[in-house]
């Protein structure tokens, strides 16, 4: 004979346990937790800042972010005034520079190994 799995075998226990027969007393479900929302405050930003921010009108929103990106664009247009006349001079005498910094010996652009 051979030797049968017990949880296969109908009056068993284990066949009763897996097949849960018998726990009708036992019909109480285990309670899953919910997820709940928490708000907290990020590293730069603190609590009320976040819901002020996110309790502001679209208007006034985007007018804000276009002021900034405003302020933004002329400060680098102010940046490229200044850089310019002083870049301008160097420029012009860098003809044969970029063939004279890659070493001789070496094929451009190769790193790592065999494989």
């Amino acid at each position: 004979l051979a030797k049968r799995n017990p949880r296969k075998v109908n009056w068993t226990v284990l066949y009763r346990r897996k097949q849960k027969k018998g726990q009708q007393e036992e019909l109480t479900k285990k309670k899953t937790r919910r997820t709940t929302k928490f708000h907290r405050a990020v590293a730069g930003a603190s609590l009320n800042d976040i819901i002020a921010k996110r309790n502001q009108k679209p208007e006034v929103r985007k007018a804000a972010r276009e002021q900034a990106i405003r302020a933004y664009k002329e400060k680098q247009k102010a940046k490229q005034v200044t850089k310019k006349p002083a870049a301008a001079a160097p420029k012009s005498k860098s003809k044969g520079s970029k063939a004279a910094k890659q070493p001789a010996g070496k094929a451009p652009g190769r790193v790592g190994g065999k494989r």
